[in-house]
């Protein structure tokens, strides 16, 4: 079983910092946005960096508490972040430990990040409604605040899952397997044990908006989503997407285009054809950003939806 936990830490409890040839946006990439930043130590004593973004006129009724997934922060989702900011919301994000600015020398479990966000809120303690709205690990930190903070009452789950185990079985295939990597993350903090996250689910009357597709392939549709509507709750509402992937909030194009973009970027530093960082920065020069990081307007139309209501 040691195999199982030292493969687990190899490929997902690692440090996640910025590639630096690869384009992120800033909120100087969008005029009028607004980033107001503070930092906080978390209860592991690392420093973590959060940040509000707005535009001016933005509803102060209501908070949304942006969850980012694996990945070096919350810069990979400025995009997704901007879109809300867009529609009239307030934005408070944060880089978990172990990732982009914050601090920490790794991600030490995938519950670092629901330790994290509900450190931040009570630290920040908001006055207004908070909706946390989160992507794949920051799906399952949704649940996670949904079930831990009793104020928050509603979330956005996008391909996201419960518990662990769930999301292990895409990969490992068997059961036990999975259950392996569930125990040792119960062991880093027993409040974000999976199973009580799943009952959670299956009797809470808070409201979710669950969004996956089918073609999933980093966390498991059948797993997860599927699991979701067996139970068929009618707080729960479940928007299935086709051929998105990991990412159905993104267009299809912007899909293909990232595909296409950042597959041959690792192919060629693969190859040693991208050898220096000025090769490599080089070869974004002609690739804009924003046609691989296009929001699907019909999904957030959904997420508007759901928050205004």
């Amino acid at each position: 079983m040691g195999k199982i936990i030292n493969m687990y830490k190899d490929n997902f409890l690692l440090r996640y910092d910025k590639d630096g040839a690869i384009p992120y946006y800033s909120a100087e990439d969008f005029p009028g946005l607004v980033c107001t930043r503070g930092a906080f130590q978390n209860s592991a004593n690392e420093t973590i960096n959060f940040f509000y973004y707005n535009y001016p006129d933005y509803d102060q009724s209501k908070l949304i508490l942006f969850c980012h997934g694996i990945g070096p922060g919350h810069t990979a989702y400025l995009a997704e972040i901007e879109t809300l900011c867009k529609a009239g919301c307030r934005v408070l994000t944060y880089d978990c430990s172990g990732c982009g600015e914050s601090g920490g020398e790794r991600m030490v479990s995938i519950n670092s990040s629901s330790r994290d966000a509900i450190e931040l809120l009570e630290n920040e303690a908001p006055a207004e409604e908070v909706i946390p709205v989160g992507h794949s690990l920051g799906g399952y930190t949704v649940t996670n605040i949904a079930r831990l903070v009793p104020s928050v009452k509603r979330g956005v789950v996008i391909s996201g899952f419960l518990a662990i185990t769930d999301a292990m079985m895409g990969m490992l295939k068997f059961r036990p397997l999975a259950n392996v990597v569930q125990r040792y993350e119960d062991k880093f903090d027993p409040r974000f044990n999976g199973r009580k996250n799943i009952d959670h689910f299956k009797n809470t009357t808070d409201r979710f908006l669950w969004i996956q597709s089918t073609d999933d392939q980093m966390v498991s549709y059948k797993y997860n989503t599927g699991r979701v509507i067996k139970m068929n709750k009618p707080n729960v509402r479940v928007i299935t997407a086709e051929n998105k992937n990991h990412n159905p909030q993104y267009t299809k194009e912007a899909l293909d285009q990232m595909s296409q973009w950042m597959g041959g970027y690792y192919r060629l530093v693969a190859e040693g054809k991208l050898a220096t960082p000025e090769e490599r920065c080089g070869y974004f020069d002609d690739k804009p950003i924003g046609m691989m990081t296009a929001q699907d307007p019909e999904i957030y139309k959904e997420i508007f939806a759901f928050i205004a209501d």
